[in-house]
C-alpha cells in the first residue's frame, strides 16, 4: 500500500488487485488474453497483407505454368484470333454472337452465369467447356432442357474422333488427362472417345457445334498442348480464324475482391493498418500515465480549525483595499457559480444576472453579496457566505 493521509481509506493498486486473484484465475485470464490477441493479430495481418483472391494458375490463360493454358491463348493470337481474358463474371459479359466462350474447370458457377450462357448459345454463340462441370446448370444451358451428360472421374484413355466434321478435322488422337469421362445424354452426342468411354460431346456432330463439352482440360495445358493432335483440336474448337475467343478467368479467381478489409485497395489497407498501429501506440503511452482507479468523490483531509483561524487573523490585519483585492478570485468564482445557477452567460450584465438569479430562487442576500464590490471586512464575510451557499446548493444545478 502507498502512504495515505489520516482518515482517507487506501485504494489498492493494480498490482495488488492482480495478486488478490487466485493463481488459477490469473493463469486462465492470461491464456484467454493470449488467444484473443493471437486471433486479432492474425485477422489484422490477413486483412492488411492481402486475402484478396490472387487467382489460380490452373487452367488459366494468364498462367505459363505446366497446368496453365497461356500457350493456348498465345497460339490463338498467333493464328489471328482476337483473344480476351475476361476477369468479369460471365453474367456481366456482353458476348458477340460470333464469339467462342472458353470455360475451363469451372468451380464457382452461378445461375446467372448459366442463364447468360443459355441466351448466348440460342443466339448463335459457341461455348467450349472442359473439366468437371459445377452441377447441371451449365450443361442444361449448353444442351437445353432434358437429360444432360453425366461426368465420371474415370479416365477415358487416349481419345480419338468418333464422328467426322470441322471440329475434329486433322485430329487423330488427343490427350484425355488422368481423370474424366462423360456419358452422353439428350442432345449431347459423342464426338471423341477412348477405348470404352466418351471424352467429348457436342450438340451437333456434323457441322460446327455451338456447345461442346470435354471431360478434361488436360489437352489445353502448357504441358500437353504440343503432344499428339491436341493443338489441332484446340484450334478447331475456337472456330473460324479471326473469330473472337473469350477465356473465363473470373471463375479462376481473377478480378474478384476479398471479404472485409481485403476488398479494399492495398494502399487503403496498409493506411488503415498504420493508423491502427498509431492508435495502439498512443493507448499504450497514455496507459502508463493512468494510476489506480479513483473514487467518485474526492477524499478531503480533516478540517484544520487552527489553520483557518490563523488565516482569518492574517486577513483581518490587512488594509481594506488590500483585503478587497485579495478576495477578487473568490468573487469571480462566486459570480461564475451564480451564472451557472441562473442559466446566464459569464458576460451577462449585473442587472440581467440579478433578475435571472431571483427567478432561479437564489436568495437576495446571496445575489447582492456576489454582485457588489466588497468595500469592508463585513462585505468580504458576506461574499464568503454567498460563495459557500452557491458551492453547496446553487453551483451543482
Amino acid at each position: 500500500m502507498t502512504d495515505v493521509l489520516p482518515g482517507v481509506e487506501p485504494v489498492p493498486t493494480a498490482a495488488e488487485r492482480w495478486r488478490a486473484i487466485p493463481r488459477f484465475g490469473r493463469v486462465a485470464l492470461l491464456l484467454a488474453a493470449v488467444v484473443v490477441g493471437a486471433e486479432l493479430a492474425l485477422s489484422l495481418v490477413g486483412g492488411i497483407a492481402g486475402s484478396v483472391p490472387a487467382g489460380s494458375g490452373s487452367s488459366s490463360s494468364f498462367s505459363t505454368d505446366a497446368s496453365g493454358v497461356g500457350a493456348y491463348a498465345q497460339l490463338l493470337v498467333n493464328r489471328g484470333y482476337s483473344v480476351t481474358k475476361s476477369t468479369q463474371p460471365v453474367s456481366d459479359l456482353n458476348l458477340p454472337t460470333a464469339a467462342t466462350l472458353v470455360v475451363l474447370d469451372p468451380t464457382s458457377w452461378t445461375t446467372s452465369d448459366s442463364s447468360t450462357v443459355a441466351t448466348f448459345v440460342r443466339a448463335g454463340g459457341h461455348v467450349v467447356v472442359a473439366g468437371q462441370p459445377p452441377g447441371e446448370g451449365l450443361q442444361a444451358a449448353l444442351f437445353g432442357p432434358g437429360p444432360v451428360p453425366h461426368w465420371h472421374s474415370q479416365t477415358s484413355g487416349t481419345a480419338h474422333p468418333v464422328v467426322a466434321g470441322p471440329v475434329v478435322a486433322g485430329v487423330d488422337q488427343v490427350s484425355s488427362g488422368s481423370i474424366g469421362s462423360l456419358v452422353p445424354a439428350g442432345r449431347a452426342e459423342a464426338i471423341l472417345a477412348g477405348s470404352h468411354l466418351t471424352f467429348g460431346v457436342a450438340d451437333e456432330i456434323t457441322g460446327q457445334p455451338h456447345a461442346i463439352e470435354l471431360a478434361s482440360s488436360a489437352l489445353f495445358t502448357n504441358r500437353l498442348l504440343a503432344q499428339r493432335d491436341n493443338a489441332a483440336l484446340a484450334l478447331n474448337l475456337a472456330g473460324p480464324v479471326g473469330q473472337p475467343v473469350v477465356f473465363d478467368e473470373y471463375d479462376h479467381g481473377y478480378g474478384r475482391t476479398g471479404d472485409g478489409l481485403a476488398g479494399l485497395p492495398a494502399w487503403w489497407r496498409w493506411g488503415l493498418g498504420l493508423a491502427l498501429a498509431a492508435v495502439l501506440v498512443w493507448m499504450l503511452s497514455a496507459a502508463r500515465r493512468f494510476g489506480p482507479i479513483e473514487r467518485a468523490t474526492r477524499q478531503l483531509i480533516p478540517a484544520r480549525i487552527t489553520y483557518a483561524d490563523a488565516l482569518a487573523s492574517a486577513l483581518a490585519t490587512l488594509p481594506v483595499a488590500q483585503l478587497v483585492d485579495s478576495v477578487q478570485p473568490m468573487r469571480h468564482e462566486a459570480r461564475t457559480l451564480l451564472c451557472r445557477r441562473s442559466g446566464m452567460p459569464g458576460a451577462a450584465e449585473d442587472d440581467a444576472l440579478a433578475a435571472a438569479a431571483r427567478n432561479a430562487h437564489v436568495p437576495d442576500d446571496v445575489v447582492v453579496s456576489v454582485l457588489r464590490q466588497p468595500a469592508s471586512g463585513s462585505d468580504v464575510v458576506e461574499l464568503g457566505r454567498a460563495l459557500a451557499w452557491l458551492d453547496s446548493q446553487g453551483g451543482n444545478q
